[in-house]
């Protein structure tokens, strides 16, 4: 059925997007709604699932991507896939003049070529995905090369945390240092996560300048330094997920207060043992 669509006319179609899709990528909520309008529209059109398999990896990679939990991946890969799904979903908008609608053989073509030309990226996000340790770095021109990289084990730094009961988040404000305490934490899907709301100073300085730092200090004279880039969570299985943990935070994160728990951890992180007279040891 692909066949009598061209790649060229394909292609076409793609670069059309590339523009739109660039732009989709810089709000995660608006690619969110996006693949919920792409997942309803293939219930109507089983025939792309079942002619080009791999569309529901596609679909995973750029939830991943958005949530950025796999962000080492060609920015131009994910734009030519956002790309691709925005023709399926908005194809009057995104059809040049000079391209006729042929059933789905254009919607078919227009996937497999995105599949083609993405095919290394989601063959290594699929690894990834598989085991957590292979990931995809993007080269300059765009190409992809597979690194090994093992993703840490936290649960020394959640276990040191939940020791010490309070802890101490820093943050810049412009120029004026910041210092605030905070106590729920929780260890999730491997990751230490942290929430802030989204209605104070704190969650404003940490998109402004993601660079924190978390200290804490327990009884036994034993304090952590643990340092990173605050990386923001957009899934919102992460703010259910401490809800639940704290449901008395309900009563200021719901639907009538307008206010929203915004979940993050770090990234790029180290996280040091430190004793009163003694050398630091790593915990990652």
């Amino acid at each position: 059925m692909a066949n009598d669509f061209s790649m060229e006319q394909a292609k076409s179609i793609l670069d059309n997007g590339i523009g739109q899709a660039q732009e989709l990528i810089q709000d995660p909520s608006k690619i969110n709604d996006l693949l919920a309008q792409l997942e309803e529209k293939l219930k109507d059109i089983p025939v792309i699932g079942e002619t080009v398999s791999d569309v529901p990896l596609m679909i995973s990679m750029i939830k991943s991507y958005a949530t950025k939990e796999y962000t080492v991946v060609s920015p131009k890969v994910i734009a030519l896939i956002v790309s691709a799904f925005l023709y399926l979903v908005k194809r009057k908008d995104l059809l040049p003049d000079s391209i006729p609608v042929i059933g789905y053989a254009d919607d078919i073509a227009v996937i497999a070529l995105a599949l083609k030309l993405s095919g290394p990226e989601l063959d290594a996000f699929a690894k990834w995905r598989e085991n957590g340790s292979v990931r995809t770095a993007a080269t300059e021109n765009g190409e992809a090369e597979t690194t090994q990289k093992e993703a840490p084990d936290m649960s020394k730094v959640n276990d040191f945390l939940t020791e010490a009961g309070t802890f101490f988040l820093a943050t810049v404000d412009g120029d004026q240092p910041k210092l605030r305490p905070l106590g729920a934490h929780f260890l999730f899907d491997g990751k230490v996560m942290f929430g802030v709301g989204d209605f104070k100073g704190v969650y404003k300085q940490l998109l402004a300048n993601p660079k924190t730092e978390i200290v804490a200090c327990k009884a036994d004279g034993h304090w952590m330094r643990y340092t990173g880039k605050a990386v923001f969570e957009t899934d919102p299985k992460y703010a259910e997920a401490a809800l639940d943990a704290m449901p008395n935070l309900k009563g200021i994160y719901n639907e009538q207060t307008g206010h929203k728990m915004m979940m993050f951890h770090l990234e790029d992180a180290t996280a040091v043992d430190i004793a009163v007279m003694g050398e630091g040891v790593s915990l990652i």
